[in-house]
């Protein structure tokens, strides 16, 4: 990954992206979707947005984990969505790291 210290681990089978333990991102095996995780006001903006795309999960919602359809959405849109989950699980002395190797 190019995401600073990101590395893939299986969650209940199925590859997860996590920093230091915690999961921001985690795709479906035989599925174009992805589950990332925003915050409950982000959520808010991109269901307002592109409702058909974000879903909440039934039972990780409230904590603003969402099934994305990344098959309908450009590459770019979703590298995006994995660095903006990337920053919400990191401290911010990290986000550094991020900008400098771009």
């Amino acid at each position: 990954m190019r995401l600073p210290q990101a590395e893939e681990l299986d969650h209940f089978g199925t590859p997860s992206f996590r920093v230091r333990g915690k999961i921001f991102a985690q795709f479906s095996r035989g599925s174009s979707d992805a589950i990332f995780k925003f915050s409950l006001d982000e959520l808010d903006v991109l269901r307002m947005s592109a409702g058909d795309l974000f879903v909440p999960d039934p039972s990780w919602g409230k904590h603003g984990w969402t099934h994305v359809r990344i098959a309908e959405m450009d590459e770019a849109w979703v590298d995006q969505l994995l660095r903006d989950a990337w920053r919400r699980v990191t401290p911010k002395k990290m986000h550094g790291e991020l900008e400098d190797g771009e």
